[in-house]
């Protein structure tokens, strides 16, 4: 049977490339002008792989489901209590995350409440990530103008030739030390826009771990920019 893919044309890429994303999707990354032949024999002679890749995938926990969410590396059981003594709202107690919901008639994490949830994750990943820059920035000694964090399906960092940092939101769902080797990804490229050995020297000098990260980043299907 074949195995449907998502194609992309990369104007730098000098080779094929493949990848299986959080959703099980095979993503194909092409340099300009490939023949469709050379694109289904590639997918053809990886099928071993995979097949393999989405196994990965499928037993990979998820840092979001519908009864726990992961916030900073530890996992939180969601739930929802009305309460009067409480602000309206999402609060952390102990190792629950806690919906206060403005009426007692809310009792299920429906689309509505699932929005407020992802509004508080992005704002407890401002709150980490903004500041952090800032002190990394100031450590390396490499200035930025702006930084800016959304949802991302293909990228958890990136920098543009301006000097504006751009963030996944979704990053807060990891380990500090993670979330600091994006950052200090990014602002390795104000000095050097590319992944030379000198860009790699520069990561390593300020997260000399930076492999073992970069590897569990891969892992969960994005990439770093």
């Amino acid at each position: 049977m074949p195995t449907n893919y998502i194609h992309k044309v990369h104007p730098r890429a000098r080779r094929l490339t493949m990848r299986v994303n959080d959703e099980g999707q095979v993503v194909i990354t092409t340099p300009r002008y490939t023949p469709l032949r050379v694109i289904e024999r590639f997918v053809s002679e990886h099928q071993h792989w995979i097949t393999a890749q989405k196994q990965l995938v499928a037993s990979k926990p998820s840092p979001e489901t519908r009864t726990e969410v992961m916030i900073f590396g530890k996992t939180y059981q969601k739930q929802i209590k009305f309460s009067r003594q409480h602000q309206v709202g999402i609060r952390i107690s102990q190792d629950s995350l806690i919906l206060n919901p403005a009426d007692s008639q809310t009792t299920k994490w429906g689309e509505k409440e699932k929005r407020q949830l992802h509004r508080f994750l992005k704002h407890t990943a401002e709150h980490y990530i903004s500041p952090r820059a800032n002190q990394l920035g100031k450590l390396m000694d490499i200035n930025f103008n702006s930084i800016t964090l959304r949802e991302q399906k293909t990228r958890w960092g990136s920098c543009s030739s301006k000097g504006n940092l751009n963030f996944n939101w979704r990053l807060v769902h990891y380990r500090p030390e993670i979330i600091d080797y994006v950052i200090i990804h990014e602002l390795a490229h104000r000095t050097h826009m590319n992944h030379s050995a000198k860009f790699w020297q520069l990561v390593e000098k300020y997260d000399p771990e930076y492999r073992k990260h970069r590897g569990f980043l891969k892992r969960h299907g994005m990439a770093v920019g």
